[in-house]
C-alpha cells in the first residue's frame, strides 16, 4: 500500500477500506465500483478516502497486493503443517481453487479484458506466477529429497503444471463472466483439478 497516504495511526482504517473494496470489487467488477460506494461503506466521506487512496486504481493495487500476500502466506502456512509430499500437491491446488471459488479479485481479473486495458497491473501477475511457480518448485524438491519423486527439471515441471491447472479451468469458463459461474461449475473445475493431480503423480512418483 506504498500509493496511499498513510502514517501508523491510519493503518487500521486503510485495511477497513481495502476490505471493503474487496467485496465491492468481487461482486460488482471493477467498472461497476465507485470510490462513493466504497467510501459509504466504510462511513467515509468521498474527500477522505481519497485521502488513503487517490483514485480507484491505487485501491484496486491494494486490494491485489493484499489477496496476493494473504494467499501465499495460508499457503506456505498449510505446507508447514503437511509433510507428505503427494498430500502437498493437493493442498497446494485446493487452496488455490478456494481462493477463485470465493471470488479472489486477483483470479478474477486475470481472466476479465482489464489488464488488456491497464497493462500496468500485469506486474502484479507476473509476480504472482513467479511466487506460484516458486512455491510449487519447493513442494516438487521436497518430494525429491524425501524419494517419493523422481523430477528432472522441478522449475520447468512446475511451470507446466501451473499452466496445465489454468487450461482445466479455462475450459470450465469457456470466456463466461465469472459472475455467471454456478457452484457445479466450480465443482466441476475442482473434480478436473484432482483427476489431473493422480495422474501427474503417477507421473513423478519414484
Amino acid at each position: 500500500m506504498s500509493e496511499t497516504n498513510q502514517s501508523p495511526g491510519n493503518t487500521e482504517k486503510a485495511g477497513s477500506i481495502i476490505k471493503a473494496a474487496q467485496k465491492r470489487l468481487g461482486l460488482y467488477g471493477f467498472e461497476k465500483t465507485t470510490m462513493s460506494e466504497i467510501a459509504a461503506d466504510v462511513n467515509l466521506s468521498k474527500a477522505s478516502l481519497y485521502y488513503y487512496f487517490p483514485d480507484k486504481e491505487s485501491l484496486l493495487r491494494a486490494v491485489l497486493a493484499t489477496e496476493q500476500d494473504e494467499f501465499f502466506r495460508l499457503v506456505n502456512s498449510r505446507m508447514e503443517e503437511v509433510t507428505d509430499p503427494e498430500k502437498m500437491v493437493h493442498e497446494f491446488v485446493r487452496i488455490r481453487h478456494e481462493y477463485f471459488t470465493t471470488f479472489l479479485n486477483l483470479t478474477k481479473f486475470r481472466f476479465s479484458d482489464f489488464f488488456q486495458i491497464r497493462p500496468h497491473f500485469c506486474e502484479l501477475i507476473a509476480e504472482l506466477r513467479r511466487q506460484e511457480t516458486g512455491l510449487f518448485t519447493g513442494i516438487l524438491l521436497k518430494g525429491v529429497m524425501k524419494g517419493v519423486f523422481s523430477v528432472r527439471a522441478p522449475e520447468e515441471t512446475a511451470r507446466l503444471f501451473l499452466e496445465v491447472i489454468h487450461g482445466l479451468r479455462m475450459t470450465v469458463i469457456r470466456n463466461r463472466p465469472i459472475h455467471e459461474l454456478t457452484q457445479a461449475d466450480y465443482d466441476l473445475m475442482y473434480e478436473k483439478h484432482r483427476d489431473f493431480i493422480e495422474i501427474f503423480i503417477r507421473g513423478i512418483r519414484k
